[in-house]
């Protein structure tokens, strides 16, 4: 049986199983026939939910009748037609159309005089009219975009990354025989690693994740540096990949100067420190959300679109190595950016040239104003502009990286020379 469970595929295929093993009558809603003096009740529920959408949850359609102010009113399809003749954001439209729908339901199902309809949809646009795209309306219904509660699943991304912080001084407040330069020749040297075994970018932000905490609470000699390095790698491909490497690999790795007794050692201590608390957000995972946000914005950016993407994740990468960023929180180093690669397409692409570099849509999505990313942004950027001087690059490893064809060859693209305060003005 599937991952989905027996129930699911009984669901799916609309076969209730009885308590005694047989399959059980259904009505072509899927919903289970009663016996007896429930049965003229279940005709008229089958009757009422007729029309009613096909629900995700494991209790059938009974949970997924039409809720007053339920933005997913009218399909996703007829929502983008309507954005599209009357230029409106996806949600004052799915709004519009409730409140008409649900001021007919109201008067019998007869339709409001046209003056009436005027006022209500003036009294609409006056009083609740938003300035940003509703990103997730077009995947309403794509059960993998989980657009019913993406915005607690952010929320609480929000509120966790301020709660598992490495210190931003650790290497002056609790380590004595290490400093921020042997940090970077490390986690370069992991970076090359995630390659090496075809790890995804999570590993590596995750692995990296775990080394500074773990550097924030125990003191470690330098010799044993990138023992904690590899220790922490094993960790988050555990975590993260599907199959991860084996202990032996890391072994290789280094050459053998750790046995696997020495890794092991390792990994149980760095969970000790760490209270096996190893979900932790990282810049990569609110680089998804905040570049979603930053497609539906430029719609024009065209063939550029991809570029934007691996070139958000390039800068994104260049700040692992830097001791520095540690001071900021991942989401303000991702929504950064995504400020820096969008400035570098707006110089180079004509026609976004008449578009705000820093929109509403980015402001409501990321939860941060254009001069609230202006040190962050400067930081990257000149990171990203370090990272393509063959002269002050002296970790080059995320730009061989980013050279390659499968992303695009994002590395090299010149970066801009300068980031205008224009582009940090939160009026753009």
């Amino acid at each position: 049986m599937s991952r989905q469970g027996y129930g699911a595929y009984t669901r799916s295929q609309g076969i209730l199983a009885e308590p005694n093993g047989q399959p059980a009558q259904t009505s072509n809603r899927g919903l289970p026939l009663q016996k007896g003096k429930r049965k003229e009740d279940d005709a008229k529920t089958v009757q009422t939910l007729a029309g009613a959408k096909k629900g995700r949850s494991a209790f059938g359609d009974i949970t997924n009748t039409r809720r007053e102010g339920q933005l997913d009113y009218l399909p996703a399809e007829k929502v983008q037609e309507l954005s599209k003749k009357y230029g409106i954001p996806y949600k004052i439209i799915a709004k519009k159309r409730v409140s008409t729908e649900q001021q007919k339901q109201s008067q019998g199902g007869d339709t409001l005089p046209s003056s009436s309809v005027r006022s209500v949809q003036a009294e609409e646009e006056a009083s609740a009219q938003p300035e940003y795209i509703d990103i997730d309306s077009v995947d309403a219904d794509n059960e993998l975009a989980c657009t019913d509660y993406v915005h607690s699943i952010m929320e609480h991304l929000f509120t966790s990354e301020r709660k598992r912080r490495p210190l931003a001084s650790y290497m002056s407040t609790v380590q004595q025989d290490i400093h921020a330069n042997m940090r970077g020749i490390l986690v370069d040297w992991l970076v090359e690693v995630a390659l090496e075994y075809k790890l995804v970018s999570d590993t590596l932000f995750l692995a990296i994740s775990y080394i500074d905490r773990f550097l924030s609470l125990q003191i470690v000699p330098r010799q044993q540096l990138q023992l904690v390095g590899v220790s922490c790698m094993l960790l988050a491909a555990k975590y993260e990949e599907i199959y991860a490497p084996q202990v032996e690999e890391f072994c290789y790795i280094t050459d053998n100067t750790y046995s696997r007794k020495d890794i092991l050692g390792m990994e149980d201590c760095v969970l000790d420190a760490l209270h096996f608390e190893l979900t932790v957000p990282t810049p990569r995972l609110f680089l998804r959300r905040f570049l979603k946000a930053s497609a539906a914005d430029w719609p024009t950016c065209g063939i550029w679109q991809s570029e934007q993407e691996y070139l958000a994740a390039y800068i994104t990468e260049l700040s692992l190595p830097e001791y520095t960023a540690l001071q900021w929180l991942p989401s303000l180093i991702a929504a950064a950016a995504v400020l820096v690669a969008r400035y570098t397409c707006y110089a180079a692409i004509p026609a976004l040239r008449s578009l705000p570099v820093w929109s509403p849509t980015l402001v409501h999505y990321t939860r941060y104003r254009a001069s609230e990313l202006r040190t962050c942004a400067l930081a990257l950027h000149s990171f990203y502009v370090c990272a393509g001087s063959k002269v002050m690059n002296s970790l080059p490893a995320i730009q061989e990286k980013y050279a390659q064809p499968k992303y695009k060859c994002v590395s090299a693209i010149h970066p801009p020379s300068r980031l205008p305060e224009a582009i940090f003005a939160d009026n753009q």
